[in-house]
Formats: structure tokens, C-alpha cells, sequence
């Protein structure tokens, strides 16, 4: 159990040494690691329609100088989607460890009942071997990526095979290709992306919780976060200049960091 910066650091550093993985691995952070499930929003709340959702996104996309080709570009369109806090069939994970760290901390971290955080870790490296099957064509990332992404669409497996094999003149895509989810760096269209050096697993045509998905969860690891030092632990990350403003470099960040510290320069957390 995870109790202070150094604990977590070791933790990490295991994983690394474990896995052997020469390449950063993939974090995500959940306030309540006994309560979460690594489920897109889309998926998890039976009222969202995602093809209405998708379709609403681009009524008004343009308004917001939002202009991508909504096919062509539907992996950005997405990665926009879920900055937006709309429900997509994306997951949001960090490269940064400490990112993921403050995640598992920064709810219920003031209430009497502090509940247990939890960062999860992905190797997206042997993940990526495990659920490509054709390794061989330059472009295979990609089209794993935009052929998941065109089912938010409504799009069933041959329209979306008949697209695949126009647009990338790739013929041997097969639909348990993609069944499970796939794990990609995003592209950073906007500074949150950026500051919280983002990546994403998207849901293919699985719509389970990724628990429930043994050939994932065998490259996943889990570091749990004592929940009554969580107030501790944001005070050292703020010490390494992790904290609200960092991650959300903007006006929401700003009151943020200032309602819990009482300034942007301010160490302490309150005692709320």
C-alpha cells in the first residue's frame, strides 16, 4: 500500500524492472480503486446513445472551430469528444506516473470517509503484440485505431472492412481484429493533452469493462493508494509542481488549485 512519494516511485520502479519494457508504460489513477471499473463512460451509463452522441458533437463542432473530416479524422474527432468530458469509448491513461498519482488522490481526499485510491498500469508494448495479428503492413496501428473508432459511429464490420480496404488498400482485416480494445498515444489536439502527456485505449466491438477481459488484464498491474495519506502524498507532488494548475493549465486548473491551496504558489493543502 502506497503511503507517501518514495513508496510510490519504488512501486513504479518494479513495475519497469518487471516488465523489462524499454518504452513508457501506460497510468491511470481512480480515486476509489474498490469501487471503479475500467469502463468508457459511453459503455457503463445505459442513457447515452453514442451514435448521438457522436452526431450532436457534429452539429455544433464547427461553432467551437472544431473542423475535422468526421471518418477520415474520427480518432481525433473522439480524443476531442472525451476532452470535452462527452462520453466516448475512449479511456484516458498518462504516460506521467506523477499525473497518475495525483488522479488517485485528488477526490474525497478532505472527507472523513477517504476512501483507497489506486493507480492502474498498462504495458501498451506487449499489450500491442498480443492483439495485433498482422504485424507486417506500415500502416496496421492506424488502422486498428480508425476502425475501432468509426463503431462509435453505428458502423457494423463489413462497412467498416469496406473503408479499411479503400482507404489503406489492406484486405485482410478480420472483425475479432477488433474485438478487444487497443492502446495508442493520442495526438495532442489541445493543451490538456499535452500537459497530461495523454494516451487512450479505445473499445473495439467488446463493450465489457476491461476486468472482464483476461487477455488485457495479463498486462496490467495495479498500485494501491492508502487513502488517508492521500492529503500527504498531493503535498508532495505540489512540491514537485504537480498539482491543479499543472494538469489543467487553464482557469478551471486555476480555481482549482486555488480553492484547495489558496494561492498557485502555496505548498499546504487545506484541512477541509
Amino acid at each position: 500500500m502506497v503511503k507517501n512519494l518514495l513508496d510510490y516511485f519504488n512501486e513504479v520502479k518494479n513495475i519497469y524492472e518487471k516488465t523489462k519494457s524499454k518504452k513508457h508504460l501506460f497510468f491511470r489513477g481512480h480515486s476509489d480503486g474498490a469501487k471503479y471499473c475500467l469502463q468508457p463512460t459511453v459503455f457503463r451509463d445505459s442513457i447515452y446513445n453514442e451514435k448521438e452522441v457522436l452526431l450532436d458533437f457534429k452539429q455544433y463542432a464547427p461553432t467551437h472551430n472544431i473542423n475535422y473530416d468526421f471518418v477520415d479524422e474520427r480518432d481525433k474527432v473522439l480524443a476531442d469528444m472525451q476532452h470535452y468530458k462527452l462520453p466516448t469509448r475512449l479511456l484516458d491513461w498518462t504516460l506521467a506516473p506523477l499525473n497518475a498519482l495525483y488522479f488517485s488522490c485528488c477526490h474525497n481526499n478532505h472527507s472523513d470517509n477517504i476512501k483507497d485510491g489506486e493507480v492502474i498500469v498498462l504495458n501498451p508494448w506487449s499489450y500491442w503484440l498480443s492483439v495485433v495479428r498482422d504485424k507486417t503492413p506500415a500502416e496496421i496501428h492506424h488502422i486498428h485505431i480508425i476502425a475501432r473508432s468509426l463503431l462509435s459511429g453505428g458502423w457494423d464490420f463489413e462497412r467498416i472492412n469496406k473503408y479499411i480496404k479503400k482507404r489503406y488498400e489492406y484486405s485482410d482485416l478480420e472483425e475479432e481484429d477488433i474485438k478487444h480494445p487497443f492502446a495508442y498515444i493520442a495526438s495532442y489536439t489541445n493543451d490538456r493533452i499535452l500537459h497530461q502527456r495523454g494516451c487512450f485505449t479505445i473499445h473495439g466491438k467488446n463493450d465489457d469493462a476491461i476486468e472482464k477481459m483476461p487477455l488485457m488484464m495479463d498486462h496490467i498491474t495495479r498500485i494501491p493508494i492508502e487513502g488517508k495519506s492521500k492529503k500527504q502524498i498531493l503535498e508532495e507532488l505540489n512540491c514537485l509542481y504537480v498539482n491543479e494548475y499543472s494538469i489543467y493549465p487553464d482557469f478551471e486548473g486555476m480555481q482549482k488549485m486555488i480553492k484547495d491551496t489558496g494561492s498557485l504558489f502555496n505548498v499546504q493543502y487545506f484541512n477541509r
